[in-house]
């Protein structure tokens, strides 16, 4: 925690956010600094507290008031420990998986409890589909008592093939959700993994990525080149010969396929998100929108669902977590704003640029 006399930058006491907010002096408490590679000793930030709403935010630099200090009940947070994305541990101990450490506290690639809302996501989307599919007029309807898929998305074996890091979120979550038995499109234009070793494994172009090279750049034979050795990475800052601009039609190489991908993730550095995701799609979308409601920049194709302001803090670029995801395709499903039929969700990938005129179909609502 701060000290009482470490000024209004860095004190217990924020005067400066409490000025800027128009409220009493000594009216937000500092219960502790973010981390420091997202502060200077000059800017301020971490979780502040007001005794007056007993509400709390989370900043890294007094520029972030400038959209309204987002002020939120402070369960918020406690839900990041009890998922064990944020986890507290003597300081004299590594961080889980190399992660961020400061004092005692852990900011984790991961958490089990994400895991376990992952894979409950993704049921109810299988679900959502299934019950679709069953109502569906080509779709046979004998398979009613059917019992639960004890089959995996991909065994252990196919995700070695494909080097999945052990452990990791990736490899956990396929391995405990349920391969469908009567699905094969799970959304517009995306099937399923293959379940056989080698054909999933000749679908991952980046898994040669990490340590691939001394500035981690893969260099596989016939490999997108892709640069994972800072943080923060966006695949559309690789991909478009260093212009950030997506040319129409011609988003990615012809080698590396739509789909939906997990993000570049180096676990010793603030915000890893393990969890998260990134939607491939070999087009640009004028007119799709952020979850805050923001317009898409730069005709990205792999922003689509992403959050663009976060009212929970950290940095914009910091990707959705996959069960989000999941979670709001089924909700698609289940308004039909998606069709299904005899294999799951009917249409091709051009479906996504709905997104241009029905982006609020195409918005996760913010979360942190």
């Amino acid at each position: 925690m701060p000290g009482p006399d470490d000024g209004d930058f860095n004190g217990l006491f924020d005067n400066e956010t409490a000025d800027n907010e128009d409220e009493p002096e000594d009216s937000i408490v500092r219960l502790y600094m973010s981390h420091m590679d997202a502060c200077d000793g000059k800017s301020g930030g971490g979780m502040l507290y007001h005794q007056r709403r007993h509400l709390a935010s989370f900043f890294v630099h007094p520029d972030d008031t400038e959209a309204g200090t987002p002020w939120r009940p402070s369960s918020n947070w406690i839900t990041l420990i009890r998922l064990g994305k944020v986890a507290v541990s003597p300081a004299h101990e590594q961080a889980l998986y190399g992660g961020v450490k400061i004092g005692n506290w852990e900011w984790r690639p991961y958490g089990d409890g994400q895991v376990a809302g992952c894979v409950a996501a993704w049921n109810r989307l299988c679900d959502a589909i299934e019950v679709r599919r069953r109502q569906s007029s080509g779709a046979t309807v004998d398979h009613d008592d059917d019992p639960p898929p004890s089959e995996p998305l991909l065994t252990p074996a196919a995700m070695d093939a494909a080097e999945i890091p052990d452990p990791s979120f990736a490899r956990a979550f396929l391995g405990l959700a349920g391969r469908p038995r009567h699905i094969r499109q799970i959304a517009p234009g995306l099937s399923l993994p293959p379940a056989d070793a080698s054909s999933f494994a000749a679908a991952q172009p980046f898994t040669p990525c990490p340590g691939a090279s001394p500035n981690g750049t893969a260099r596989e034979a016939g490999a997108p080149q892709v640069d994972i050795s800072g943080w923060r990475s966006s695949f559309r800052y690789y991909w478009d010969n260093g212009h950030r601009t997506v040319p129409d039609g011609i988003a990615f190489p012809a080698r590396v396929p739509p789909g939906v991908y997990s993000e570049c993730v180096v676990r010793s550095e603030p915000e890893a998100t393990e969890e998260a995701f990134r939607l491939l799609l070999p087009f640009s979308l004028y007119g799709a929108r952020f979850s805050s409601g923001d317009e898409i920049q730069d005709r990205a194709a792999d922003e689509l669902f992403q959050h663009g302001f976060k009212p929970f803090g950290g940095n914009p670029n910091r990707p959705q977590r996959l069960e989000r995801l999941l979670d709001h395709w089924a909700d698609l499903v289940e308004r039909r704003v998606w069709s299904v039929g005899p294999h799951g969700i009917q249409g091709s990938i051009e479906m996504f640029k709905d997104a241009t005129v029905d982006w609020a179909s195409y918005a996760i609502p913010s979360s942190w």
